[in-house]
């Protein structure tokens, strides 16, 4: 069944565009009460802090950079990750931000930044693509029970309506920034959000001891 929509052309984005995806109402996680929900923009804000191959090489700081590629499914995988060579401009983010890319939604890359990736170097920076969005929360509460909801089916099904472009199909920022937050499941935010923590922190305690494991095969079989 074809989805038909009415539209006043005050409504319409700037240039009266009329793409199909910007007004397709599957692309909204909204509440029909208002009240009984808040908006993702009302805890986080979208940090944009660029850094330019030219001030990475200049800085005396290890800079570990995170592709698009590197996170999945709530983590960043550290085997993939590594101090490398860049020449395009990386978002700085810093432990509890999340990451979520705005390419391809359905590859479900949404990270926490967690302490680990930096290895206990205090003075480390961690650059991701600027496909990412950075979500930063405004409080002083965690937010990484974001990640269990950017990757729940609803809001998935959100970002596949909303994306734009048929060779490289991103969402937009207003997208992410305006997805419903029932307060009753606002209510669990921090539970939810000690619960990321800790199952993230056991996936490095995985991560290094297959790592350690690997090593020491490495060392029988050249």
């Amino acid at each position: 069944m074809a989805i038909t929509i009415i539209k006043n052309t005050k409504s319409f984005d700037k240039g009266f565009i009329l793409t199909p995806e910007r007004y397709n109402p599957n692309r909204k996680l909204r509440n029909t009460t208002s009240d009984d929900c808040i908006s993702l923009s009302e805890i986080v804000i979208s940090v944009n802090d660029i850094i330019s191959p030219k001030q990475a090489n200049k800085s005396n700081n290890k800079i570990i950079v995170v592709n698009t590629g590197d996170a999945y499914e709530g983590h960043i995988k550290l085997s993939e990750n590594k101090e490398q060579q860049w020449s395009s401009n990386k978002k700085v983010v810093k432990p509890g931000d999340v990451i979520i890319s705005r390419l391809r939604p359905y590859l479900r890359q949404i990270a926490y930044i967690d302490s680990e990736i930096y290895d206990n170097d205090k003075n480390s920076i961690c650059a991701v693509s600027t496909e990412f969005y950075v979500l930063r929360g405004k409080g002083n509460h965690s937010i990484g029970f974001l990640v269990p909801l950017l990757l729940s089916d609803r809001v998935q099904a959100v970002f596949a309506n909303a994306v734009e472009g048929s060779q490289h199909p991103r969402f937009k920022e207003d997208v992410l920034l305006d997805i419903a937050i029932p307060k009753t499941l606002f209510h669990l935010a921090d539970e939810l959000s000690l619960s990321v923590t800790e199952n993230v922190l056991s996936i490095r305690k995985y991560e290094k001891a297959m790592n350690g494991n690997i090593n020491i095969i490495n060392k029988y079989i050249s």
